[in-house]
């Protein structure tokens, strides 16, 4: 009985790293990024929205830049001269793809569901961007 006891608890811990309680249950919308530009320069971006926490989770790869990314974000329309989402990259990128989340306001998470968002990284070469591209929603 002490070694069916002791599987079963080895079993329900093994389980344990893809639930946290309190998380909901959901369906998560799942979006891609090809960025690319006027250089040799590319990068994708895959990403997963949590609706219910408002949680953006994302991977970015990126390859043949012109030089060390000095900026990197994700952009939203333009309404009246300001881009109404700008969500930061954290920077320096560590690591190659590169992760990263940001908790999103309701207008940065309805712009984004909408496909209205781009990403941009930025380099010293091209400080308007290097590579970009639109977030649209995996098939």
């Amino acid at each position: 009985m002490r070694v069916v006891s002791l599987l079963v608890a080895a079993l329900l811990l093994a389980g344990c790293g893809n639930f946290y309680p309190g998380d909901p249950v959901e369906n998560k919308p799942h979006f891609t990024a090809v960025l690319k530009g006027d250089s040799p320069g590319w990068a994708s971006l895959t990403a997963s929205y949590s609706p219910s926490r408002r949680i953006l989770t994302w991977s970015l790869d990126y390859r043949g830049l012109s030089g060390p990314i000095t900026w990197a974000e994700f952009r939203g329309p333009d309404i009246e001269g300001t881009d109404s989402s700008i969500v930061p990259i954290n920077l320096p990128l560590e690591g190659n793809p590169h992760p990263g989340e940001a908790t999103l306001t309701e207008r940065q998470a309805a712009d984004l569901e909408a496909g209205r968002w781009y990403v941009v990284l930025k380099t010293e070469k091209f400080p308007a961007g290097e590579v970009c591209g639109p977030v649209v929603a995996a098939r």
